[in-house]
């Protein structure tokens, strides 16, 4: 049985303490939750500085590039979610 909940972790290296939430809905997007997370952080994807600046998830050394998915659909059976934000600079 698909859970309706999940206890929801993402990790950024560069914050002092991951973004925890133990009651996201299985039915969020990724983009969701990815906007709830770069508010958390204080983060903003642009420019910077002459720079692009991106935050992309990963799941383990996944890459996930589809933001339509679903939490549950990236979850599967599991009641939790561990998930880490990375920062990329592309110099411009």
């Amino acid at each position: 049985m698909a859970k309706t909940t999940l206890n929801v972790t993402v990790v950024y290296p560069a914050a002092g303490r991951p973004f925890h939430d133990h009651d996201a809905s299985a039915t969020e997007t990724l983009l969701s939750l990815w906007n709830r997370v770069l508010s958390a952080f204080g983060l903003k994807e642009g420019e910077e500085n002459g720079n692009q600046v991106t935050y992309p998830l990963f799941k383990g050394k996944d890459r996930l590039t589809d933001m339509s998915v679903t939490l549950g659909a990236i979850a599967g059976n599991a009641g939790a979610l561990s998930l880490q934000l990375s920062q990329q600079i592309v110099q411009g």
